[in-house]
């Protein structure tokens, strides 16, 4: 199993200045004992802008469905299914701006890179729920389905996310373009976060 995890530990290692960053949202809208719905809608709907256009670009990447179960690991529906489920209209969602920055990719190398970014949230969904539902109650009942995606199946997703790396890092050169991708992918979330708080910056 070392063996089988070799590449998420070397992306964990490689992105780990990203990480605190990557992570400030859910410190600025959901750690905090004065949570609102409000703030949850907030986070969930900065997310919704940046996973959207990722899973686009993963579905249309040549072999990557070969790899990996790209349908089990869909979570834009879910993500609307929570907005609609906190107050947002559809044309709300519909009008909720997306990141540009996401690329097509090419092969599955730089994909996993890519999608590393939008799994290693969900290693911290359980505790996410948890600490909602104590603040939000009913709120949590109909707005979970994001948070409640991997119930249960957290640590086999993530297995699973680092076997197809180690599948496609059969040369240093693959190995190097899942690591550098995965570094490309926390670059843009961050660079997503200034545009949309600054609506004038591109990313």
């Amino acid at each position: 199993m070392v063996a089988e995890l070799g590449m998420l530990k070397r992306l964990n290692e490689v992105t780990e200045p990203h990480h605190a960053d990557a992570d400030s949202d859910l410190d600025r809208y959901v750690f905090r004992e004065d949570v609102t719905r409000t703030h949850y809608r907030t986070y969930l709907a900065r997310l919704y802008g940046f996973i959207v256009p990722l899973e686009q670009a993963l579905a249309h990447t040549p072999g990557l469905d070969d790899l990996i179960d790209l349908q089990a690991r869909s979570k834009a529906a879910m993500l609307l299914y929570d907005l609609l489920a906190l107050g947002m209209t559809l044309q709300d969602v519909a009008e909720l701006p997306q990141c540009l920055g996401v690329p097509s990719f090419k092969g599955p190398a730089a994909a996993l890179g890519w999608m590393y970014v939008a799994e290693r949230p969900m290693l911290q969904a359980a505790v996410i729920r948890s600490h909602l539902e104590a603040r939000l109650g009913r709120e949590m009942t109909a707005a979970s389905s994001y948070l409640s995606c991997y119930s249960g199946q957290a640590g086999q997703r993530w297995r699973e996310l680092g076997e197809a790396m180690e599948r496609v890092a059969q040369t240093p050169v693959l190995a190097d373009r899942i690591a550098t991708a995965a570094s490309e992918g926390f670059r843009c979330l961050l660079r997503w976060r200034v545009h949309i708080e600054r609506p004038a910056d591109s990313v």
